[in-house]
């Protein structure tokens, strides 16, 4: 189970820093370095660690492995979308995210006991993982300079601390706080939050806040990129609003339209800068030498502007700490010391958490009218051939979560389709087989407008060509 780092808090002195990291170090130091009772006797630690670089080092190591980090414990969890974090995995790398749907009811029959009383009623059960895929460093140096500087006046160690731990941190906060908005962004532009159209006054907008808010509590399969019947209660509702247009209302009103506590609700609003900007230049050395983030596209921001507000589950966010920890080299041909602060993370959404936008009434938000399916691979052996068939991911406000249809004439054929692309279609050796897909996006149906044709030699027996990886295929709106 992943817990969160207890929080500690630097208080001490520069005196008592010093003779702390005394007490903890080597005899060689404790006979070196004097213990010190009066801030006028700081210099004389500073005269003996600068001239001995075995001394330094072992001071250096000792405030950053156990000062400087106490300072960065502290501060990783005490950022603005803290509570939302799922803490710290100290074990593995993936997390296994479980749903189980609510079971269906039948009617009671005596007359069918017999025939059921052994029969197996499998659950339906989901699953969703989420790997870390965030690992970064965050360099920072220090030379033998910053060391001397630093026993100059009564609060420089303090300040050498700060400044070690703000370098790093300062940069690690920021990017935190930019996965978040990264995965509200790429969430609201493709279609896995649910969209709710407001217009008029801002009093009308508080009213769609309020009749959205409370239809979360009650069990719907709507508001979710599974579809997967679930609830969220107020104590579990976040909304986010850029600072623009949460200026726009009174804490008040707003409070008001959560049917909260101005006290409670102020607790689970996140203000975040804008929707309509990101900083892609900040993650240019990692998209240059990684797949972990991609860029933000001004097709997906141009979107975004027409966004007022999003409302989530607090289970949507799935951020976890995998690690966060100081290493430390001395360049001896260059006199300084290198320390990495390393932060690796798993950053995800789970697909089974209510997510909700509020946008602009000019905003489309209805159905495409044509769906582009790609065929990304197909495997063979002699009874049967599986076709993956994976949607456009282009950016969209519209509901993009696209259910693959087994309907009777598949059934017919034997052709097994699962709902999330995979089409099993059996081979025969005497005739080509095809599957015409069916697909839907909430309530709107879709049907393939040409077939998948399979052949056990790739070699047409009816005149079409067999279908290959890269193929095309168009889904389009049912009348």
């Amino acid at each position: 189970m992943p817990k969160r780092v207890a929080i500690s808090n630097l208080n001490a002195s520069t005196i008592d820093i010093l003779n702390t990291i005394r007490a903890n170090a080597s005899y060689e130091y404790q006979s070196s370095v004097p213990t010190i009772t009066v801030a006028t006797e700081i210099p004389k630690v500073g005269e003996v660690i600068c001239g001995y670089p075995s001394l330094a080092n072992q001071f250096l190591n000792a405030l950053i492995n156990r000062i400087a980090l106490v300072r960065v414990k502290s501060a990783v969890f005490n950022n603005a979308y803290a509570q939302l974090k799922k803490g710290y995995l100290e074990f593995g790398e993936t997390v296994e995210e479980v749903f189980v749907n609510i079971a269906k009811a039948r009617e009671f029959s005596a007359e069918k006991a017999e025939s059921r009383e052994f029969k197996r009623t499998l659950p339906d059960v989901r699953s969703a993982f989420h790997c870390m895929n965030w690992r970064v460093q965050y360099p920072v140096t220090i030379q033998d300079e910053d060391l001397r500087l630093a026993f100059m006046s009564i609060d420089g160690v303090q300040d050498l601390i700060a400044r070690i731990v703000d370098a790093v941190y300062t940069a690690a906060e920021y990017d935190e706080y930019l996965l978040f908005k990264y995965l509200i962004i790429k969430g609201v532009s493709h279609g896995k939050m649910y969209p709710v159209s407001i217009s008029g006054t801002m009093s009308d907008a508080a009213i769609a806040f309020r009749g959205t808010s409370n239809k979360l509590g009650f069990m719907s399969t709507k508001y979710n990129a599974s579809g997967v019947t679930t609830t969220t209660p107020k104590a579990d509702q976040f909304i986010f609003m850029d600072s623009d247009y949460n200026a726009a209302y009174d804490v008040s009103v707003l409070a008001a339209a959560f049917n909260m506590e101005k006290a409670e609700f102020m607790g689970k609003l996140m203000l975040i800068d804008d929707f309509t900007t990101f900083d892609n230049d900040r993650f240019d050395v990692i998209r240059a030498s990684s797949d972990m983030i991609e860029s933000v596209t001004a097709t997906e921001l141009g979107l975004m502007a027409k966004v007022k507000a999003v409302l989530v589950d607090k289970e949507w966010f799935q951020v976890y700490d995998n690690a966060n920890k100081f290493t430390e080299q001395y360049v001896a041909s260059g006199m300084y010391w290198n320390y990495f602060y390393n932060v690796w993370k798993t950053v995800s959404f789970s697909p089974f958490s209510n997510a909700i936008v509020f946008v602009d009434s000019t905003a489309s938000i209805s159905a495409p009218s044509t769906i582009t399916l790609t065929v990304t691979d197909i495997s063979k052996n002699d009874n049967a051939a599986i076709y993956t068939l994976t949607p456009a991911d282009s950016a969209s406000l519209a509901d993009s979560n696209l259910e693959f249809i087994q309907d009777s004439t598949s059934v017919s054929a034997g052709i097994a389709v699962h709902k999330y692309g995979a089409v099993i279609i059996p081979v025969t050796e005497t005739s080509q087989v095809d599957y015409t897909a069916k697909a839907k996006l909430g309530d709107v149906t879709y049907t393939a407008s040409s077939k998948i044709y399979v052949d056990t030699d790739d070699t047409p027996s009816t005149g079409h060509t067999a279908t290959a990886v890269g193929d095309t295929i168009t889904l389009a709106k049912d009348v």
